[in-house]
């Protein structure tokens, strides 16, 4: 049985024309919900593809 751990990830939403002060709120994304069972996902960002990676260990690691 895996003791991988399930951790939740938290984006900030920065929208134009709003500040920090006006109680932003966050995205939660889970991981399992992300990753649907792999190990692995691609993230592109500004014109670059990152990957995501789940490690043994339950760690994520981000690549360019």
């Amino acid at each position: 049985m895996s003791n991988i751990r399930r951790d939740k990830l938290t984006l900030s939403l920065n929208r134009p024309g709003s500040s920090q002060e006006e109680g932003s709120k966050d995205l939660v994304l889970d991981t399992k919900s992300l990753f649907r069972g792999k190990r692995e996902l691609k993230i592109q960002h500004n014109e670059e593809t990152y990957r995501l990676t789940i490690t043994k260990l339950g760690k994520l690691i981000l690549t360019k």
